[in-house]
């Protein structure tokens, strides 16, 4: 029988589009515990593993979120582990591949917060704290309460910053931690800032772009 390529191709993306087993409740225990709608926005699958890119919509302003949530009323299933977390193991024990979240983004009534995987599983083990340094920096991000943050990219790669401090050009690797640079779109400025979380303010600095 001949070489069929068209049958080739269509075969093989069949078998990298299959349905990850368990993923509707993965979506349904994220919304379930966020009180959001969660919508499975692209998946990148290779032979062992399967990143995915989630949407979070939540119908809370950044302020009343961080608010329940240092309260326990959001995003809490009473581990200390943050309940993506939980649902990930889950999704992940069910399945031969390994599942991953490359990108998680909340979209708020007031905010969006994109967060990029920096490590393996670091989205869901780092997600508690993410939100905790958030709510930490809340004064400092909004300039004393002046302006709002509409869009929060957490982090920024470093390989993007130039001219960070006004004596020395940087061109560094990505960060292996949260707590080092963020991108923030504020309400009354027309370009995106930089965020030092270490020093708790804004820096000079040019962003090409905020994201891989």
């Amino acid at each position: 029988m001949p070489f069929n390529y068209e049958n080739f191709i269509n075969n093989s993306k069949l078998e990298y589009t299959k349905d990850i087993v368990g993923i509707d409740e993965f979506l349904s225990s994220i919304g379930f515990h966020y009180f959001s709608s969660v919508k499975l926005n692209n998946k990148h699958i290779t032979f062992n593993s399967i990143s995915l890119v989630l949407e979070v919509s939540c119908n809370l302003d950044l302020l009343e979120l961080l608010s329940h949530f240092n309260t326990g009323r959001w995003g809490n299933n009473g581990r200390e582990e943050s309940p993506l977390q939980s649902a990930l193991d889950i999704l992940d024990l069910n399945n031969q591949h390994n599942i991953d979240i490359e990108e998680l983004t909340f979209f708020l009534n007031d905010t969006s917060i994109v967060i990029k995987r920096i490590y393996d599983k670091s989205i869901p083990s780092q997600l508690n704290d993410i939100l905790k340094q958030i709510a930490f920096n809340y004064v400092f991000l909004t300039r004393g309460l002046t302006q709002k943050p509409y869009e929060i990219f957490v982090p920024i790669f470093e390989d993007i910053i130039e001219n960070i401090d006004a004596n020395e050009n940087q061109l560094n690797t990505a960060p292996k931690s949260y707590s080092e640079f963020w991108g923030v779109y504020l309400d009354k400025d027309d370009e995106a800032s930089i965020y030092d979380v270490n020093k708790n303010t804004y820096v000079s600095g040019d962003l090409e772009f905020l994201s891989e």
